[in-house]
């Protein structure tokens, strides 16, 4: 039997529109495990964004995770926006929670968000394109090589929006143990899954291991494009994993 699964879920507590109970419903009997994985927005500054689930509520927000009982196994989680200069804060402060994954992603490039709207990329020339994928794959490194992340979400989120780019540093390679297989890009423009096929295959050459999720914001995605990305596991003899206590594990 297949292992269905969704690491990356969101819910009241950041961006999402149901309530952890409502989205534990809908996985019930339709998945064997899911993930809540709330954002936390920490800026170099300390600032965070409105939609971060606030610091001082984490705590609640495991603890309702916890108090969840279900067929469906729940895992606590978090996805971690990384910026140069808030390495250390946000060492310190995930190091005393108690969680099962933490994804690390990468949205701004130089303090802008990339994928919150098309007028972003609107009049952008290729050149100039390329150079937002360059700027970002150099981020999404820095983040998979600090140590803080267990996961990279959306390995190539700059094509949400349907701005492509053939850049993808081999070198990037190298520093990738765990990504996640993304299906929320079906969603939008873009018409694929994050990463591509192509780059979901060079990782799967290189013993790059996953996970998968729907980056559901609704309940109504709680499933969404999963077939696909387990179609495309299989096509690329990609390895799944699971995660306990920040470990990845074998199914």
């Amino acid at each position: 039997m297949n292992f269905r699964m969704n690491y990356h879920v969101h819910t009241l507590w950041s961006d999402g529109d149901n309530t952890v109970m409502e989205v534990v419903m809908a996985a019930e009997g339709a998945l064997d495990e899911i993930a809540i994985t709330d954002h936390l927005v920490i800026k170099p500054d300390g600032s965070q964004e409105p939609y971060s689930i606030p610091i001082g509520r984490i705590g609640q927000y495991l603890r309702e995770i916890e108090s969840m009982e279900t067929e469906v196994k729940v895992l606590k989680g978090l996805e971690v926006d990384y910026f140069p200069g808030s390495e250390r804060r946000i060492e310190g402060l995930l190091k005393e929670l108690d969680l099962d994954i933490v994804i690390g992603s990468v949205h701004f490039v130089d303090m802008v968000p990339i994928d919150k709207s098309d007028e972003f990329w609107a009049g952008k020339s290729q050149r100039e394109v390329d150079e937002i994928y360059r700027r970002y794959y150099e981020l999404v490194e820095m983040a998979s090589s600090s140590g803080l992340f267990d996961v990279i979400g959306h390995l190539d989120l700059p094509k949400k929006f349907g701005r492509k780019s053939s850049i993808f540093p081999e070198n990037l390679l190298e520093s990738l143990e765990f990504v996640e297989i993304n299906t929320s890009g079906l969603r939008y423009p873009a018409n694929e899954v994050y990463p591509s096929e192509s780059i979901c295959r060079e990782l799967a050459q290189n013993k790059v291991k996953f996970t998968v999720g729907t980056d559901a914001h609704s309940v109504h995605h709680i499933t969404f494009g999963l077939d696909k990305a387990e179609k495309l596991l299989k096509d690329i003899s990609g390895e799944k994993v699971i995660f306990r206590n920040r470990n990845a594990l074998p199914i």
